[in-house]
């Protein structure tokens, strides 16, 4: 099936860099085995540097950019994913690579792709993304560490980048769960 959609399409050629909406169709789709019609994306650190000028990351050009996205499959080529389940791409050098999320539609190797847990929709797991999803992973590991290895409460936290992606939902995070939260930046405002 040939649908055409639109994306953010990024280009260099002679050194002269451009990002524009265009209408693409799914034959430029060539990476993976489901075809996902893309629902959210989230823009992190990484995606401001690609659509500033390729941010030295994307390789090929045209190219289609945004390393979170979730949406519903069309088609699959792999029997863990079926018709209409919600997924979540995040990593494994979609975006960078491989056509992301910043589409209406991408195909991805199936696994890249996790399923939509039933307890969050597909616009809230993009509030998190690679930033959320690593932050999440932190706070578990400071969790694990104090059950696991040290066997007492931890009480103070220090989270450093505190004003980027990553470190802002840490703190968040964190002090949900009931640490004290001491934030450093290394920004001066």
């Amino acid at each position: 099936m040939t649908v055409k959609f639109k994306a953010v399409v990024i280009d260099n050629q002679n050194e002269k860099f451009t990002r524009d909406i265009k209408e693409i169709d799914s034959s430029h789709l060539k990476d993976g085995n489901v075809l996902i019609k893309i629902d959210y994306s989230s823009l992190n650190y990484k995606d401001a540097l690609i659509l500033k000028d390729g941010g030295k990351i994307v390789r090929k050009f045209p190219f289609v950019p945004g390393i979170d996205f979730s949406g519903k499959v069309v088609e699959s080529g792999d029997d863990k994913f079926k018709k209409d389940e919600n997924i979540i791409c995040t990593g494994f050098r979609v975006g960078e690579m491989y056509y992301g999320g910043f589409s209406q539609y991408a195909k991805v190797d199936s696994n890249f792709l996790i399923k939509n847990p039933k307890d969050i929709d597909a616009e809230k797991s993009m509030m998190l993304g690679t930033a959320g999803f690593t932050a999440l992973q932190c706070s578990f590991a400071i969790k694990a560490r104090e059950e696991l290895l040290l066997g007492e409460k931890v009480n103070d936290v220090l989270v450093t980048g505190a004003t980027g992606g990553v470190g802002s939902i840490a703190v968040m995070i964190l002090s949900k769960m009931g640490y004290n939260v001491h934030a450093v930046t290394g920004k001066k405002r």
